[in-house]
């Protein structure tokens, strides 16, 4: 293991990739998969008009996070400690894995439990837990098909996107305990893996997390998953890490509203996320009750101190740009050789690594330039131009090959016309031997990758500039009178630079611009001990101006009936029952949505009221254990607030909701919703519940 964990790429991309193009099934896996997600992705981004919008104010709030990054960490530090939590600094992989291993030795634990984190699997946590006698067990299921293969994740979302059912029936019936008879029935492997893993959530005593995205303001952070799985690990153990990148820092509570939007169609192709998770600090009673934050630095600081790479931080790890790269389509995950496949990771890895990885400076290379994977990025990261810019830093730091002498005679060819026409004219001569009909099919030497997979075109007897010529001087024909359009780029003034719009400043021009050798980072951010004492080196990055945030874009407003309507409409699409009843029936529609159910637990609060007579109801009153839970056939409770527009219901620990665990346990989950507590956007509810996350919700 390096320092930087499972960033390194073990050969280049080239060569990685023509391992993996020759894979059949892999690319018939990949081809069903992202072609699916395309499509559904396609359909939900269609139903909000002001997308575009969206996605600007997206870039823009993540921009200015990130020019303020140094005062969000620290202040993110202090309110976590304020409500009880521990905050450490991690350099690099290494120091984020030595803690991880000494808070689990500290508390003696042998085996933990982790949500999906590809946070974790940069630093290889895994393994190294390993060699210090410490079992992860991944409970995500693509995490887990990996983990049981003794494979890599292949796909961002998807970690086990190149395997089919055929063979993870295969896997199941060796690795899981007491299975062996399990057919391909995804209905059936699935059961098989929550047989397997929930008696894991409800009796290991530590779990790790990755981190979507932490408010500085209040402490609060926050997991998206779409299984559960993620919310069984950060509430029913005793102990939670949160291992999150710096870069994924808000300012305030209002900044989540966005993200919520921008995230689920981007990734799952949602409207929303299923299962959303946010806490903040300790809560007596309620959740794990030792919480560690972990800030990873590894190369994070060195992008930021970069003025073009720099947007490449703003990426909310959605894998969008993955499910429409050709390159991707074609060679797959593993391919890339790193944690962060797709042209994300193109983009990323060589820069947390630095350029001067021989391996990674390869990956800027893995993409056709379509430009596809910009048009899809929901923060508006122009990957394209940072590609570009990352080939020419690459060449830097080859120095002096043959193609670049290659391409300085090129240069010095085509700066004057005069010997760009002589060139022709020769090449028209020297080309006779090797053309064959109208085609050359083979180059001699160095030339000849080219033609390994192409014929090229011969140069043609007249060229442009002898058909303008002869325009000119009247031999033309005699409709072409068009003027030569009014600018002419130089060859070396070099590419034209994005515009303001297209996601980034301008790159710096070549002679002036200041280069970092990325080994020497910049700037760094210093570890501040679990006691609190401050290193003596301030952490700190260079500030530039941030683009002020555009106005928040909001959907057309929908009366109270229509509504209530959307929200039916969108709660039946999670294949969720939905009744509606006058206040007086309410006893009457619980009964009949608790089934044969009869052992049934609720909070503290007033929803015992709510219940039919004949139950076997358990209130949380003194806290009922996991295994109590776990004996209970249902709960009932309330919410805080629901959104028409995803379908979303939202818990807030209030009196007749309980504490995290009362809702997470039991299999049936009956909530009752007041038609006045549905909203209709997610701006709307989180604005709703952040006045109580300030003043100390948990």
């Amino acid at each position: 293991m390096s320092d930087h964990g499972g960033l390194h790429p073990a050969q280049p991309f080239p060569a990685a990739a023509r391992e993996q193009v020759v894979k059949a099934q892999l690319r018939a896996n990949l081809r069903k998969v992202t072609t699916t997600i395309r499509a559904k992705r396609a359909n939900v981004v269609e139903e909000l008009p002001h997308w575009e919008q969206l996605r600007t104010l997206g870039a823009a709030t993540k921009d200015a996070s990130l020019v303020n990054l140094s005062d969000r960490l620290l202040q993110l530090e202090q309110s976590v400690r304020a409500r009880g939590g521990y905050v450490h600094w991690a350099r690099d992989a290494k120091e984020a894995r030595d803690l991880v291993a000494r808070i689990a030795e500290g508390h003696g634990v042998d085996e933990l439990i982790k949500v999906k984190s590809i946070t974790s699997d940069e630093i290889e946590l895994n393994r190294a837990l390993e060699e210090r006698g410490i079992h992860a067990v991944e409970t995500d299921l693509a995490e887990l098909i990996v983990q049981l293969s003794n494979d890599r994740p292949s796909h961002i979302l998807v970690p086990a996107i190149h395997r089919n059912r055929a063979e993870i029936q295969a896997l199941f019936n060796a690795e899981l305990p007491g299975e062996g008879a399990l057919s391909d029935n995804p209905a059936e492997l699935a059961g098989a893996a929550r047989r397997y893993l929930r008696h894991k959530f409800l009796t290991t005593k530590m779990a790790v997390s990755g981190v979507n995205f932490a408010v500085a303001e209040t402490g609060t952070v926050c997991v998206v998953e779409s299984e559960g799985n993620g919310r069984m690990c950060v509430t029913l153990p005793e102990v939670l890490v949160s291992i999150m990148g710096i870069e994924k820092v808000l300012e305030k509570v209002e900044d989540i509203s966005v993200f919520m939007e921008l995230l689920p169609r981007s990734s799952t192709a949602e409207r929303m996320n299923p299962y959303n998770s946010f806490w903040t600090g300790v809560t007596p009673g309620d959740g794990p009750q030792e919480f560690h934050l972990i800030l990873l630095d590894n190369g994070r600081t060195n992008v930021l101190a970069d003025e073009f790479g720099r947007q490449t931080l703003r990426c909310i790890r959605c894998s969008a740009c993955l499910n429409v790269c050709p390159v991707y389509e074609r060679a797959g995950g593993h391919a890339y050789g790193s944690v962060y496949p797709g042209p994300i990771g193109a983009i990323l890895t060589p820069q947390l690594l630095g350029m001067h990885d021989k391996n990674a400076n390869t990956l800027p290379g893995a993409s056709s330039l379509c430009g596809a994977c910009y048009d899809v990025c929901p923060v508006k990261i122009n990957i394209p131009q940072v590609l570009i810019y990352l080939r020419t830093e690459a060449n830097l730091q080859k120095g002096l090959t043959a193609e670049a002498l290659a391409m300085k005679g090129l240069k010095f060819v085509m700066s004057e016309g005069w010997r760009f026409e002589g060139a022709l004219k020769l090449a028209r001569v020297g080309q006779g031997p090797l053309v064959r009909g109208d085609a050359i099919p083979s180059l001699p030497g160095m030339l000849g990758g080219w033609t390994q997979s192409r014929d090229l075109r011969p140069f043609p007897k007249e060229g442009f500039r002898d058909w303008w010529k002869g325009r000119s001087q009247g031999t033309g024909p005699a409709d072409v009178n068009a003027a030569p359009p009014e600018t002419v780029q130089k060859a070396e003034d070099g590419p034209i630079p994005p515009q303001k719009d297209e996601g980034a400043s301008s790159p710096p021009t070549r002679p002036g611009r200041k280069r970092y050798d990325r080994r020497e980072p910049p700037l760094s951010l210093h570890r501040r001990s679990q006691t609190g004492d401050a290193d003596p080196h301030q952490p700190g990055h260079r500030r530039s101006r941030a683009t002020a945030p555009a106005p928040y874009p909001v959907s057309a407003p929908l009366s109270p009936a229509e509504v209530l309507h959307q929200f039916e409409d969108r709660i039946l699409d999670y294949k969720a029952a939905f009744t509606r009843v006058p206040a007086g029936e309410v006893a009457r529609a619980i009964g009949a949505a608790l089934g044969g159910a009869r052992r049934v637990v609720v909070p503290p609060g007033p929803t015992a009221e709510w219940l039919p007579g004949g139950l076997d109801m358990l209130r949380d009153d003194p806290p009922l254990s996991h295994a109590d839970l776990d004996r209970a056939e249902a709960v009932v409770t309330g919410c805080a607030v629901a959104v028409s527009e995803t379908g979303t219901i939202i818990l807030d620990h209030g009196p007749d909701q309980g504490r995290r665990a009362l809702s997470l346990i039991p299999d049936l989950h009956v909530c009752l919703v007041r038609e006045e507590q549905v909203v209709q956007t997610v701006r709307q509810a989180v604005g709703a519940v952040a006045s109580g996350v300030r003043a100390g919700s948990p």
